[in-house]
């Protein structure tokens, strides 16, 4: 039977930037990729300084890493200029879909990296999606974004690498005043340090967002809604 431990540092892993190494984790923990690949398929019983090291650097107390299956990927991971994602798992450590409610979307661009917040959100799985992928669903309103309408529930793909989101793509955009506005994006983040976001209705003008001002990325993957299209 797996170790929680070795579930654990398989599931963290696998969270960070999207997935790394065995090679990779070992030297951000500062160990020989040998002594974490067996600590991590169960082959080898860990040192306390190692396990000490591993809680410290993953945000979690000595007896949540060894006793639980943690279910929920920490924020709080130490990095250097990381762009870690709060997010949850399912017992499969398998990403969850979470679901930001109308009611919670309002909190949701100071309290997406609070894993507090992020663990209280409905979740879900669409099994079409691609496994590889993180995505999380959010609700629309208005109609800035012509042919979504008012109340449609809209599925972001997590971007990572900013600088490779290419223009007039639509995104789903968290930025520190605007809150979560879906648009379509134009990138100037390389020689501006900015992105355009413009709506699909010529009703609403064009705007710029600091590269400073935006807090997370989620490429457009599909939408629902619950009124048929051209209905009453």
């Amino acid at each position: 039977m797996r170790t929680k431990l070795g579930l654990n540092l398989l599931a963290f892993r696998k969270k960070l930037d999207g997935g790394i190494s065995q090679e990779e984790m070992a030297a951000r923990l500062g160990i020989g990729k040998s002594t974490y690949a067996s600590y991590e398929s169960d082959r080898t019983e860990p040192k306390l300084e190692d396990v000490l090291k591993f809680a410290d650097f993953l945000g979690v107390s000595i007896d949540e890493l060894l006793k639980e299956e943690l279910s929920v990927v920490r924020s709080n991971v130490k990095k250097d200029d990381l762009r870690i994602l709060a997010t949850t798992i399912d017992s499969n450590n398998e990403d969850n879909i979470e679901m930001v409610p109308i009611k919670a979307i309002g909190g949701y661009a100071n309290s997406f990296g609070d894993i507090d917040f992020i663990s209280k959100l409905p979740v879900f799985q669409v099994p079409f999606l691609d496994k590889s992928k993180k995505y999380r669903a959010f609700p629309f309103a208005g109609s800035s974004m012509l042919p979504l309408t008012d109340g449609s529930i809209v599925f972001g793909e997590y971007v990572e690498d900013w600088l490779s989101i290419k223009n007039e793509t639509t995104c789903i955009v968290v930025t520190k005043d605007e809150g979560v506005v879906v648009k379509s994006v134009f990138n100037y983040l390389k020689d501006k340090q900015l992105l355009v976001l413009k709506s699909t209705n010529s009703l609403f003008h064009p705007y710029p967002v600091r590269l400073e001002d935006i807090a997370e990325i989620w490429k457009f993957a599909g939408f629902f809604q619950f009124d048929f299209p051209g209905g009453n």
